[in-house]
C-alpha cells in the first residue's frame, strides 16, 4: 500500500449517511416553509377578498337599500321593521342573548326573510302586477301582508325570550338552597 495515495471510501459510504442526515434535518425545515407559504397566500387572498369591491351585478342590496327602494307607507313600515330587526337583544351587546330558535329567527328575518320580500315586490313587472291584479290581488297589500308576517313572527321570538327569566328562577332557587340549609344549620 502506497503511504502517499489515501484510501477512496466507496460512494455509498458518504452519500447514505449524507442524505440520511440531510432529509432528518432538511424535512422539518421544508415543511415550515410550506406552511409559512401556505399561511401567506390564505393571508393575501383573504386582504383581496375584502378589499375588493364587489362589480357583479347581481350583488344583492341590504334590506335598509331595498327599503328605501318602495313606496312611501310600505317604506316606513319597512325601515321601522329593520330598525326593530337591527335593536333585537341578538345584536345589542348590553343586553341579555336570546334563546338560539329566537336568535336564528331574528338573524334569518334580518338577512334572508325581509331582503327577499322588498327583492320580490320591487322586482314585479307591469306584467306580473297585471297577472296579480287579475287574480284579485294586489301588490301593494300582499307587501304589507308578508311585512306583518315578518313583523309578527319577530314579535313573537322576541316575546318568548324566556332567558333572563330563567336565570331569576335559577338564581332564587340557588339562593334558597344555599340560605335554607344555612338556615337549618344555625337552628339545631
Amino acid at each position: 500500500m502506497n503511504p502517499n495515495r489515501q484510501e477512496v471510501k466507496p460512494v455509498e459510504e458518504v452519500l447514505v449517511p449524507l442524505f440520511f442526515f440531510g432529509s432528518l434535518f432538511a424535512f422539518p425545515l421544508l415543511r415550515r416553509q410550506m406552511i409559512h407559504r401556505h399561511r401567506l397566500e390564505l393571508l393575501r387572498l383573504d386582504v383581496l377578498e375584502t378589499t375588493a369591491p364587489d362589480t357583479s351585478a347581481t350583488a344583492p342590496d341590504s334590506a335598509a337599500e331595498l327599503a328605501l327602494r318602495l313606496p312611501e307607507p310600505h317604506r316606513l313600515y319597512a325601515l321601522a321593521l329593520l330598525c326593530r330587526l337591527q335593536d333585537a337583544p341578538a345584536h345589542a351587546p348590553e343586553q341579555q342573548p336570546l334563546d338560539a330558535h329566537s336568535a336564528y329567527l331574528i338573524r334569518q328575518a334580518r338577512n334572508e326573510y325581509l331582503p327577499a320580500t322588498l327583492r320580490a315586490y320591487l322586482n314585479l313587472t307591469p306584467a306580473a302586477r297585471t297577472q296579480l291584479n287579475g287574480r284579485g290581488q294586489d301588490a301593494e297589500e300582499l307587501l304589507r301582508e308578508q311585512l306583518e308576517l315578518i313583523s309578527s313572527g319577530v314579535a313573537g321570538a322576541l316575546a318568548q325570550h324566556h332567558a333572563p327569566a330563567d336565570r331569576m328562577l335559577t338564581q332564587g332557587h340557588f339562593l334558597g338552597e344555599r340560605f335554607e340549609k344555612v338556615a337549618d344549620r344555625v337552628r339545631a
